[in-house]
């Protein structure tokens, strides 16, 4: 029986995606019987005729693919994740190096149920002055992640539950490996202990405080990724 907590598949036209130039795509490309996969963005489409990407790059070298090879193309907006076949009908090196892809008949899209949040492992720290013996920066894990909190692991308890602590931690953002320094006010939302492997772990679900628009941004930009490359980390 099918599980009826599974996200539901539908099938549409990719028209019906609005999806809007400049937005990121994965290519999962099959060379020499290897699966590889990267990021690039959409450059436009013309309906039953071509989509448009630029060529994805690799440490800033465009990679090299060959014309006729199969591809599975994967966008993420918003609650949605979608995804079709397609093949590479033309490579273009000129004004700049870019694909043509013969445009989907059918396109697959999953709704992701609720806030979307990522398990993840981040390192990071969390500053609570005046609580517990020390004032220096605690050490701790971001184990799941969306653009409204987090779930911070740490060996002791960070604050009680309604009090704020400063929180920093760093992520890189695709396609060029931009290095995202972030540091926001968070509020403990809950704490709990949970014991591992004979150690006591303390688990506290935070609210992030006051994101500026560009962190907003720039973390969509990171789940959208971790959403594409792996769509089981989905929480």
């Amino acid at each position: 029986m099918p599980d009826p907590n599974s996200p539901a598949v539908s099938l549409g036209t990719l028209d019906q995606l609005q999806l809007h130039i400049g937005d990121r795509l994965q290519l999962e490309i099959g060379t020499d019987g290897a699966r590889s996969q990267y990021f690039t963005l959409l450059i436009g489409y013309v309906p039953g005729h071509s989509v448009m990407v630029r060529t994805p790059l690799a440490q800033n070298i465009p990679v090299p693919v060959r014309e006729g090879e199969q591809v599975l193309v994967r966008s993420f907006s918003g609650r949605h994740a979608s995804s079709f076949e397609s093949t590479v009908t033309r490579v273009c090196r000129a004004p700049f190096p870019y694909l043509h892809l013969g445009y989907p008949q059918v396109v697959r899209q999953t709704q992701v149920r609720g806030a979307v949040r990522v398990r993840v492992n981040l390192a990071g720290t969390t500053l609570n002055p005046g609580y517990g013996d020390s004032d220096l920066p605690n050490p701790i894990t971001i184990a799941d992640l969306s653009v409204s909190g987090a779930l911070l692991e740490s060996e002791t308890a960070l604050g009680e539950t309604g009090s704020k602590v400063e929180l920093a931690f760093k992520f890189l953002v695709q396609p060029n490996n931009y290095e995202v320094r972030l540091t926001t006010t968070a509020e403990i939302q809950s704490v709990r202990n949970s014991r591992r492997v004979n150690e006591d772990t303390f688990v506290h679900g935070v609210r992030f405080q006051h994101l500026h628009t560009t962190e907003s941004l720039l973390l969509q930009s990171f789940i959208q990724q971790v959403v594409l490359d792996d769509r089981s980390k989905v929480v």
